[in-house]
């Protein structure tokens, strides 16, 4: 296969993976009417239009059928299903790699050509093409027929023998061949048992395909088996028996799905399916997958240098500390950027507190979520996660949330007087050593449930702490940096602390960075005592200056404040319409949806059930308290647009509609 100067891809099955899910589509039809759609009769009509399966469907009832009905339910559905997919694996490094050969591309599709604008759009693939042809119903020009092959390589004035194709099906392969071009066959689930001899070459996926092999003639990656004979064996790392390998090898097994890439809200899996992501990775990825401005900052930085030890100056560091200084508190005018994790920012600041203060004991919420090391585990809420451990932080006395839906006091909020501030002093009386060193908590809970304090609560709880020379820590590592459309939780609110924990979204696009913001007065902690080896890394300080940058935009969090908004008034509509939510609350794009059982209580195991069937529905959903909780955490991307918030919205809708009632 020399000198070959166009490259055709048929389209649906082959650039992008539709059949299982229009398959789905009216397999659904048939069970409603008692009978199942058996695969290998579908696989027989893939690759050709006009089939008629109502048809077939009366013939196994009996009776007639509303086809018109039928077909439009059918379409209403097929755009369901397919709004969640994408390319195929491996789709975007062929093209790349056509590109690059300087050879032409073009699209050859029994399909009309709304049907290829729209997905291709879809999956990224609208770009480059210098010829596209399609059927759009005309049944005589349709595959196996060889006229829409012969027409695009009139339009592009080449020869067959200078052009190679790409098809799944054996009608695709039939037409390419009947046109004189020799056909490589890449087939999908549903045509993978088919007979594809016929074409000259045949993997299993493109991931498989060595295009300049293929066209310079050099010998294959992966030879082409015979019909019913076993596939190659695929390079090591990729096949099944190395995957295999791999996932013996981890501590603990990680989740099936297998992801390739990602951008802006969504991410992408191996299998071609798109995913919008409701929890931006780990609430971090606070301007989405692959920023292309934190890619370039990122690229940019380490053709210089990644790491030095953080005892020395470095720009990168010496203009974050100062950008940091600028965007915080006006108290808060001490950066300290040598932590490794959040978890370690927040042990480094109960550090500090307890060395300024001289004393020991750390307050912190029932709920409350502050790491993942030892000692930060000892001060987090929730027995399940510090049952394992017999050694935990000394002196750490756990209080009750400003959780107004589950007031611990039973009180309402209209009349409270904001006990649960107030019963704090009962506490350091009763149950510490009475030498407390700090207050630790989220402004708002990330892992604990997402609760949102009453208004009030913050001041009065600095107010408390002020009176009794106790430090308040506000650990703002999910909060911070524009997930309530305000640079800080601390600004939404009006409270400054004294302390103030960062990470998570300062990366931007998943750099990891955290620190610890202090006031001028509780300088002088030994570094020793606080730094850690990967702190301070120059590679994601210039990651964390473009994020402040791009978030310091005049409009960006008033975007975030709109979008969210939006969001909490779809949400709140849609807890209207189904009896397990008793609440949608949050700030900005921190949002909450309490799922709850029939008798109001709540619901960890519908919990758990709405996440994993989310990925049904093309999201990512993540919950409370490790699985152990009742909240869905609503916290995509800052960069989502309104068009984005309807999209995860009316996924939501659905996947909420599918619970039986």
């Amino acid at each position: 296969m020399k000198d070959v100067d166009a490259v055709l891809f048929d389209f649906d099955g082959t650039l992008w993976d539709p059949e299982t899910e229009i398959f789905r589509a009216h397999a659904e039809i048939f069970l409603e009417f008692g009978h199942r759609l058996p695969a290998e009769v579908w696989s027989s009509l893939v690759g050709t239009i006009g089939s008629d399966l109502w048809t077939q469907l009366e013939r196994a009832t009996g009776c007639a059928v509303d086809r018109r009905e039928l077909q439009e339910r059918v379409r209403r559905r097929q755009r369901e299903l397919l709004g969640g997919l994408c390319g195929r694996p491996g789709v975007h490094r062929i093209l790349g790699a056509v590109d690059a050969l300087g050879i032409s591309r073009g699209i050859v599709s029994n399909s009309t050509r709304e049907w290829v604008a729209r997905y291709a759009r879809q999956c990224g693939l609208a770009e480059g093409w210098s010829t596209v042809q399609c059927a759009d119903g005309d049944r005589a020009s349709a595959k196996p027929e060889p006229d829409l092959y012969v027409a695009a390589l009139e339009s592009l004035g080449i020869p067959a023998e200078r052009a190679v194709a790409f098809e799944d099906s054996p009608n695709g392969v039939r037409a390419a061949k009947r046109a004189g071009i020799r056909c490589v066959a890449i087939p999908n689930a549903m045509t993978a048992e088919l007979d594809l001899q016929e074409a000259d070459l045949r993997f299993e996926s493109f991931e498989q395909v060595d295009l300049p092999g293929i066209i310079g003639g050099t010998p294959m990656r992966q030879a082409s088996p015979a019909a019913g004979a076993a596939a190659p064996k695929a390079p090591s790392g990729a096949d099944a028996s190395g995957e295999d390998t791999a996932l013996r090898h981890y501590y603990y097994l990680p989740d099936d799905l297998r992801v390739v890439r990602g951008e802006g809200v969504y991410l992408y899996a191996d299998d071609g399916r798109r995913y919008l992501d409701c929890s931006s990775g780990t609430f971090n990825l606070s301007l989405g997958y692959a920023h292309p401005e934190i890619v370039e900052a990122v690229r940019e930085q380490a053709g210089r240098l990644i790491h030095v030890t953080s005892k020395f100056q470095t720009d990168p560091l010496n203009a974050l500390v100062a950008k940091l200084a600028e965007v915080s508190p006006a108290n808060l005018t001490r950066v300290h950027l040598k932590s490794a994790s959040g978890s370690d920012a927040n042990e480094g600041a109960v550090k500090i507190a307890q060395v300024h203060t001289g004393k020991s004991d750390v307050v912190t919420l029932f709920r409350g979520h502050l790491g993942q090391t030892l000692g930060m585990i000892g001060a987090s809420g929730a027995a399940f996660r510090r049952a394992p451990f017999p050694s935990h932080l000394p002196g750490v006395v756990h209080v009750p949330d400003p959780h107004c839906l589950r007031c611990f006091y039973r009180q309402e909020r209209a009349t409270c007087g904001l006990l649960c501030v107030e019963r704090i002093n009962d506490f350091i009386d009763y149950a510490s050593t009475g030498r407390v060193a700090c207050v630790v908590l989220e402004p708002i809970s990330g892992n604990g449930g997402n609760v949102v304090p009453p208004d009030g609560y913050l001041r009065a709880l600095k107010d408390l702490c002020e009176e009794r020379g106790i430090l308040l820590v506000f650990d703002e590592i999910q909060t911070g940096f524009g997930r309530t459309g305000r640079m800080f939780a601390a600004d939404h609110f009006g409270v400054s602390p004294h302390l103030m924990t960062f990470g998570k979204g300062l990366g931007g696009a998943g750099m990891p960075i955290a620190g610890i913001l202090t006031e001028e007065r509780l300088t002088g902690v030994e570094g020793h005592h606080i730094n850690s080896t990967f702190g301070g890394n120059v590679l994601a300080a210039a990651a964390a200056l473009k994020t402040l940058e791009v978030i310091g935009r005049p409009g960006f969090l008033e975007n975030v404040r709109d979008v969210g908004a939006y969001v909490l008034e779809r949400l709140r509509g849609l807890a209207r319409k189904v009896p397990f939510v008793r609440e949608v609350r949050g700030v900005g794009l921190m949002i909450g949806i309490d799922v709850v059982d029939r008798e109001g209580r709540p619901d960890p195991g519908l919990t758990n059930h709405l996440a994993e069937r989310g990925m049904d529905h093309g999201l990512l959903l993540r919950t409370s308290l490790y699985g152990h909780g009742n909240v869905l955490k609503v916290r995509p991307a800052l960069v989502m647009t309104r068009q984005e918030a309807d999209e995860m919205c009316d996924l939501l809708e659905r996947l909420f509609l599918s619970v039986p009632s």
